[in-house]
Formats: C-alpha cells, sequence, structure tokens
C-alpha cells in the first residue's frame, strides 16, 4: 500500500517524513554489514558461518519480539511461500555470495554492485510478465551494464586486475536480489503480516538455506579459533540485520517498493564512505564513472516506473 492509496486527497506527510528517515538510516547502516564481514573473515571466522549466525541471531530475536507483542507468526501455506521467496533470494542466498567475496573485493565494490538490484528486478518483472517494457526503463537497464562494463574491461579501474572475475561473481548477489523482489510480489499473502514477524520467518528460513552450506564446504563455526574480540562482529551484525529488514518491510508498507529502491543511491555512497574511512580504500575514475551510470540507471528506472503509459 502507497503513501497516495493511504490518504486519497494526497500522501501523508507525517508517514512521508517517518518514511524518508528511515530511509536515509537503512542507507547508512546497510554498508555496515559488508564491513562487519569483512573485519570477520579476516579475523578468521569462514564465510557461510558469518552469514548464517547472524540471521539465526536476529530471526530469533526477532520473534521473541513478536511473541512478546502478541503477534503470531502464520503457518499458512501463502504465509510459509513469502517466508521461502523472500528469505532464499532476497536475503540468504545474495548475503551468502557477498559474505563469502569480502575478503576478495574492496568494500565500497561490493556496496556497489548492489545498486543493479533494481534493474534487474524490473528485468525479471518483464521475464515474469509483472511488468511490460518502457522506453525510460530500457534506458535504465543501458545505463546500469554500462556502468558495469566500464568498471570491469579497463585493468586500471580495480585495484587488482584480476579482482575482475571476482567482482562478475558478486553480480550473483543483485541478481538473486532482483529475482526475489519479484516473487515476493507473486507470493506474498494477501494480508502481510507485521514487520517482526515477516522479517522473522524471512531470517530464520535464510538461516536454514545456509546450513547445507556451511555442511558442504566445512565452514561450521562454533566461536572458536579467531582473532580476539572478532567474535563481537555476530553481535553487531544480528542486531543490523534485525534492525535493517525491518526498516526495509515498514518503508515498503508506508510509501511502497519505488520510494525504497531510492535507498540504493545512500548505500552505494555511504558504502564508499566506510571503505573510505575504515580501511583507506581508493578508487580510479573509472570506478566513479561508473557508479554514475549505475545512479543514473536507478533514476531512470524510478521515473519509468512512475509512468504507467
Amino acid at each position: 500500500m502507497t503513501l497516495n492509496e493511504r490518504q486519497p486527497g494526497g500522501p501523508d506527510r507525517r508517514a512521508g517524513v517517518l518514511a524518508l528517515t528511515l530511509m536515509l538510516a537503512g542507507g547508512i547502516i546497510a554498508p555496515l554489514r559488508f564491513v562487519l564481514n569483512k573485519i570477520a573473515v579476516d579475523g578468521g571466522v569462514p564465510p557461510f558461518a558469518f552469514a548464517f549466525w547472524p540471521m539465526l541471531f536476529a530471526g530469533i530475536l526477532l520473534l521473541g519480539v513478536a511473541l512478546a507483542r502478541g503477534e503470531t507468526p502464520s503457518l499458512k501455506i501463502s504465509s510459509l511461500r513469502a517466508y521461502i521467496a523472500v528469505g532464499i533470494f532476497a536475503m540468504g542466498a545474495p548475503m551468502a555470495v557477498l559474505t563469502y567475496l569480502a575478503d576478495k573485493l574492496p568494500q565500497g565494490l561490493i556496496a556497489m554492485v548492489v545498486i543493479l538490484a533494481p534493474m534487474l528486478t524490473y528485468f525479471f518483472a518483464i521475464l515474469l510478465r509483472v511488468d511490460r517494457l518502457k522506453m525510460l526503463s530500457i534506458a535504465g537497464l543501458t545505463a546500469g551494464l554500462g556502468g558495469i562494463l566500464l568498471i570491469v574491461l579497463p585493468d586500471v579501474s580495480l585495484p587488482e586486475p584480476a579482482m575482475a572475475g571476482w567482482l562478475l561473481l558478486a553480480l550473483l548477489a543483485p541478481v538473486l536480489l532482483g529475482l526475489g523482489n519479484v516473487l515476493t510480489a507473486l507470493v506474498r499473502p494477501p494480508s502481510m503480516p507485521p514487520p517482526t514477524v515477516l522479517a522473522a520467518g524471512m531470517l530464520l528460513v535464510s538461516a536454514a538455506l545456509l546450513v547445507p552450506l556451511m555442511a558442504v564446504s566445512g565452514q561450521f563455526y562454533l566461536f572458536e579459533g579467531a582473532a580476539p574480540g572478532v567474535n563481537w562482529n555476530f553481535l553487531y551484525a544480528t542486531l543490523l540485520n534485525a534492525i535493517f529488514y525491518v526498516l526495509f518491510l515498514e518503508i515498503i508498507r508506508l510509501a511502497g517498493p519505488v520510494f525504497f529502491s531510492q535507498m540504493n543511491y545512500l548505500a552505494v555512497a555511504a558504502g564508499f564512505g566506510w571503505g573510505m574511512i575504515l580501511f583507506g580504500e581508493r578508487y580510479s575514475l573509472y570506478v566513479w564513472g561508473g557508479t554514475a551510470l549505475m545512479a543514473m540507471s536507478v533514476v531512470l528506472l524510478t521515473l519509468g516506473a512512475r509512468h504507467r503509459t
């Protein structure tokens, strides 16, 4: 339900201010998950284990909060399908990819590829007949592809030319996110549960997805063997997961997915900022140029989504 739907005479100003505030907060804190990934993996924590435990703990935490508020999770087929679709494609699988790459790519670049999710959401929406082709959206797709090519093709655009392969693997994350967004729209239950309940279900499904990945890769971890102090990152990541995914669902409820997609602008800028502040990362003009093209892609896709004709 969008803001305009909530109040036919015009958007609810208070809800709009709240949605904007939540979007700004979410955009700033979202890249910190990639920072925590890097610190934990560099400190000796297996990547899949660091994706698994914070999701499990955050799911349990939010489930406890929901139950304390009298919000009972629905076990209807429609709700379970939503938990599974969003949990796998929008949470578990993308986070597994991004955590695996935490020590292989600069954090700013990892944050940057996520901006492709809106472009790929539109692609899958066309493919699954949820949306139709629009000229502005086609221009957005072209700009996003150009941004990736500008970063990947010139060797000087990455700190090391060998990183190009890892960057291509990182593109799997926005592919999964885009598919997850569309599948969620297709399988969501008629009446969405409260954000705490839905986020808890999605996080627990995501954690369950990561168990076989840990088993196959031999990355089980019981909080032993890491560098001193590294295990505190599990607490930080748990709280970050719980806060971010509730923010995500609340923004969607208040203002809809088009408004939420604008968080990508701030998240990418914040990702580069955190990488520069915490890790001293520096980027070439090719990277900044590619980022500008990808931001233009999101702008064009957002404008295209608003045009119904």
